[in-house]
């Protein structure tokens, strides 16, 4: 119950006001990893990893090094642990939904997003890719993750 409170705190306003603050949430302690996970998909851990490409990124813009994975591979929504589980057994059982179907565009929509950050840094486009990340399509694409993965575990975690 402690992380479906968790999730309704990330929806009540804080993921889609302030990207800066999106995430002032700390995670829920003493939550089970059962609680968690439905289906092969740890919520909490996706959401997570989500929230940490913003770092990620950012030290890419901050030092010039490239990340370890190319922008074709950041782009590509079937590599993480999400995408996996979007394309494979989370598709097969909850693809008739609607909510799904968002997560699934929104999320290949982020890691379109996120490989056009990561390139505009390897470009030296500093500017342009600090604006995408803070306040533009990828502030944007990563909070309607975070929403829709909230959204998605509050319907299906009965």
């Amino acid at each position: 119950m402690a992380f479906r409170q968790w999730l309704i705190g990330l929806l009540g306003g804080r993921v889609k006001n302030d990207p800066d603050q999106a995430f002032i949430l700390p995670p829920p302690a003493g939550v089970s990893a059962e609680e968690e996970e439905i289906d092969g998909l740890n919520f909490r851990t996706a959401i997570e990893a989500h929230q940490k490409w913003k770092g990620r990124l950012q030290a890419v813009i901050d030092s010039g090094v490239p990340d370890t994975l190319s922008v074709e591979e950041v782009s590509r929504d079937n590599l993480c642990v999400l995408g996996k589980w979007l394309h494979g057994s989370g598709n097969q059982k909850f693809g008739h939904e609607v909510l799904f179907k968002t997560l699934q565009a929104n999320h290949a929509h982020f890691h379109v997003c996120a490989g056009k950050v990561l390139q505009s840094a390897l470009k030296g486009n500093k500017s342009e890719a600090q604006t995408a990340l803070k306040s533009g399509d990828f502030a944007h694409a990563s909070q309607a993750v975070v929403k829709d993965l909230a959204q998605l575990y509050t319907k299906i975690a009965n």
